[in-house]
């Protein structure tokens, strides 16, 4: 039981952290409007800058779901099964990726897999 508040613990503070760093990446956007010399580098810079946001923001919101599902599996008494076998996933494998829904052998499998 502990074991699984420690990784509820570590899930909630990933959930933090990628929090505080969209709040960053907001100011630097920010200072980037403010600091400009031209016209045309504006652009360019508003061009980049939504391009980047673009990406990290779906990397982010599928970061921050699969948080979400770790949580709640926790919460239902689930957490640390493999959604596809079933079986255990391993403590070494849920404290490198505590988010992990999927054993090593089923998560390999699917990056196998032909898109």
């Amino acid at each position: 039981m502990l074991r699984i508040e420690e990784m509820r613990q570590k899930l909630l503070d990933q959930r933090k952290a990628l929090f505080r760093d969209v709040a960053q990446l907001e100011d630097e956007l920010l200072w980037l409007e403010t600091d400009v010399e031209s016209e045309s580098v504006e652009r360019g810079q508003t061009e980049t800058s939504i391009r980047i946001l673009s990406r990290l923001d779906d990397r982010q919101k599928v970061e921050l779901e699969e948080i979400h599902k770790a949580l709640t599996k926790i919460a239902t008494g689930t957490y640390g099964s493999c959604d596809v076998c079933g079986q255990a996933i391993p403590w070494s494998r849920l404290e490198a990726l505590p988010a992990a829904v999927t054993c090593l052998t089923c998560a390999q499998a699917r990056e196998e897999m032909p898109s």
